[in-house]
């Protein structure tokens, strides 16, 4: 059950670029295995759909449909009749009303080819339908970049595996960002679309849930000033977990503060006291997780709201309640593997504390030092400081590393300190690490990497679909990042058919270039997985790295960030048809 608080919700657009159309959220959020839903995606420029695309051979798209935009009525009249009309909808009576005697008066009536067919349109739809007509308009809660929508219904294979893939819109006009999109073992439950305020709901009221003997997935969506009720029965003396997913569908928001959907969770008992509440998670994540153990078995409600009550239509969630595990997208993967040791080579155990571990060195020279904490989910704001001894002086400390470059969902790079030393003899040293506000306690791990400086570079995409076309140029962007102390030149190489109109190579000191490209194929394809390769020479050797495939999004009106996905979508429709290919 939604009910509006008194909190007046904040107004943000995110604005497409150039002519690609605009995927801002899928709802629900997810799929359970074995089932079919109908999902509703919202977006700007998703007329003349070619395709919805699931990056996961175990779901199959079976209809798409168009969601007409719904103008204002022309005139009171119609107002008042499309209101009785979906009262009597409601009530169980899907006749139309009479409609009004002068014809005059129904001349100036808009059209719509839902509302002129509201008796025959399914509950999903009529849902949709309300909440467009009783919702008040306000242009500062409007999102134009999510007015467009789709109606799309998704099949899963009883087997699909459990896990994140993606989802895109294709259309005329090009490919959409990719979405995350869930595939779970675990039941969902999505909360109604919308109830109008006009109108008390029957019980049992809001979307009850039996949480006794398994887990679930709960779906919802928060507008302005909502808050999302579910009901739970729960069993006694069984602690049960709820996990919430936002951030992770859409971790950034262009023009609002603090840039993202900041999901709050409330538990209250059957007699409406609070018994357990969440408003981020443990450490520095932003999604909650609410953590109870009721004494008795019985029901409670589940309240989920933003912190600041904002909403709009891509403020979609998830909350598994004692589901299997939840991967996440790409806050804690895309590291290289020796950033990933197992196990910790310490933890501040407590706050204040002092961690230390001894490293050998075995010849005079420079070393980069380097620790990994918040890249593995750790909460520890590391500083580093470097010894001869326990008791001795700091040959050198080190904290938060200034990155040009903000790459993941929730970045925190910049939070693990890294720097270079030269040694001028060899022999045992000692790493020193604290925590910078003072916090410490178990999973206050951090990992140290000491290694020779190794000249090297990564290039990361700003883009990841990429539709392509005989005549128009694609503008692809590049960012480059170079590492201890490589300025060499870096060329990006495309794959065969895919031409590029003049050379795509960054300069030495050059962060950032763009391509302008073509293609240049004879076969016709489409979403075909594209890998792309950029290489320097180093040492007079040739090296050869794959560029990362991102996003590129805005976050609270002045940080870019970069969002990687798993490839490089490439679609190239307007290609010629060789034999082959054609058969």
């Amino acid at each position: 059950m939604k009910r509006l608080a008194a909190a007046i919700a904040l107004s943000f657009a995110f604005a497409a670029s150039g002519a690609d159309p605009y995927a801002g959220y899928i709802y629900p959020a997810g799929l359970q295995a074995g089932s079919t839903n109908r999902f509703l995606i919202g977006g700007q420029g998703l007329r003349n759909v070619k395709r919805v695309y699931f990056g996961n051979p175990a779901l199959k798209v079976l209809k798409v449909e168009a969601v007409p935009n719904f103008p204002m009525p022309g005139n009171a009249a119609q107002r008042k009749h499309i209101a009785a009309w979906l009262d009597g909808i409601a009530a169980g009576n899907p006749a139309e009303p009479p409609r009004p005697a002068d014809p005059a008066v129904v001349g100036e009536w808009r059209s719509n080819s839902w509302w002129s067919a509201l008796g025959s349109l399914d509950a999903g739809k009529i849902a949709i339908v309300e909440r467009d007509f009783f919702t008040p308009k306000n242009a500062l809660q409007s999102s134009p970049s999510l007015k467009q929508m789709l109606l799309v219904t998704v099949a899963a294979d009883a087997d699909a595996k459990p896990g994140w893939c993606r989802f895109m819109v294709v259309t005329g006009a090009g490919i959409s960002a990719p979405r995350p999109f869930e595939v779970c073992e675990a039941p969902r439950t999505a909360e109604p679309l919308y109830v109008p305020p006009r109108r008390s709901r029957p019980d049992p009221g809001p979307a009850s849930v039996d949480l006794r003997t398994g887990g679930a997935v709960l779906d919802g969506q928060i507008m302005p000033g909502e808050t999302d009720v579910f009901r739970v029965r729960l069993a006694a003396k069984r602690q049960y977990a709820f996990v919430a997913t936002a951030r992770e569908l859409q971790p950034y928001v262009g023009d609002a503060v603090p840039g993202f959907f900041n999901i709050a969770l409330v538990l209250r008992n059957f007699k409406g006291a609070v018994v357990a509440r969440a408003d981020d998670s443990s450490r520095f994540r932003p999604d909650s997780v609410l953590y109870f153990t009721p004494k008795t078995e019985g029901d409670f409600t589940l309240e989920v709201h933003d912190v600041l009550y904002r909403g709009r239509a891509d403020f979609v969630y998830a909350v598994a309640v004692n589901a299997p595990a939840r991967r996440l997208s790409y806050a804690e993967v895309g590291y290289p593997a020796r950033l990933r040791p197992l196990p910790p080579d310490g933890i501040v155990s407590s706050p204040g504390a002092v961690a230390r571990r001894t490293f050998f060195v075995d010849e005079p020279g420079p070393r980069i030092l380097e620790v990994v904490a918040r890249r593995r989910g750790s909460p520890l704001d590391a500083v580093l400081t470097l010894r001869k001894s326990a008791d001795g002086p700091a040959l050198a400390q080190w904290d938060d590393v200034t990155n040009r470059l903000f790459v993941g969902t929730i970045p925190q790079g910049e939070c693990d300190p890294a720097g270079k030393y030269d040694f001028a003899e060899s022999g045992e040293y000692i790493a020193e690490v604290t925590d910078r506000t003072g916090h410490g306690g178990k999973g206050y791990s951090w990992w140290l990497d000491v290694r020779r400086p190794t000249p090297g570079f990564e290039v990361y995409s700003t883009r990841s679909t990429l539709p392509l076309n005989r005549k128009t140029p694609l503008k692809v962007e590049f960012c480059i990042v170079r590492k201890d102390g490589f300025e060499g030149d870096v060329k990006i190489g495309f794959p065969e058919g895919v031409k590029a109109v003049a050379p795509c190579i960054a300069t030495a000191g050059v962060e950032r270039v763009a391509a302008k490209l073509l293609y240049k194929g004879r076969e016709a394809f489409s979403m075909e997985k594209t890998k792309l390769m950029a290489s320097a020479t180093i040492d007079g050797k040739v090296v050869r790295v794959p560029v990362v495939p991102c996003d590129e999004y805005e976050q609270a009106f002045a940080w870019r960030h970069l969002v990687p996905t798993s490839s490089f979508i490439m679609n190239a429709p307007g290609a010629v048809l060789t034999r082959r290919a054609a058969r």
